[in-house]
């Protein structure tokens, strides 16, 4: 599974280096993570290469209000 954004990617990546044991005080939500997601599946995330992937995926809320706007003529 590849990561979808870089922001994505470089959370997975603290999320793997804490179930290695390599990262020092994680956050909450790091720790929470860690402990639900298998290794391999936070392994494969984390090493998703940054090329072409977008800082940060839009939510999906925004992106259907962006279609509709498009369609309506408004801006």
């Amino acid at each position: 599974m590849p990561a979808k954004s870089i922001k994505q990617q470089r959370f997975m990546g603290m999320v793997h280096a804490t179930q290695k044991g390599e990262l020092k005080n994680p956050s909450a939500d790091v720790e929470k993570v860690s402990k639900t997601i298998k290794k391999k599946d936070a392994k494969d995330f984390a090493s998703t290469k940054h090329k072409g992937l977008p800082d940060k995926v839009k939510e999906v809320k925004e992106i259907i209000r962006q279609i509709i706007r498009e369609e309506l003529g408004v801006m």
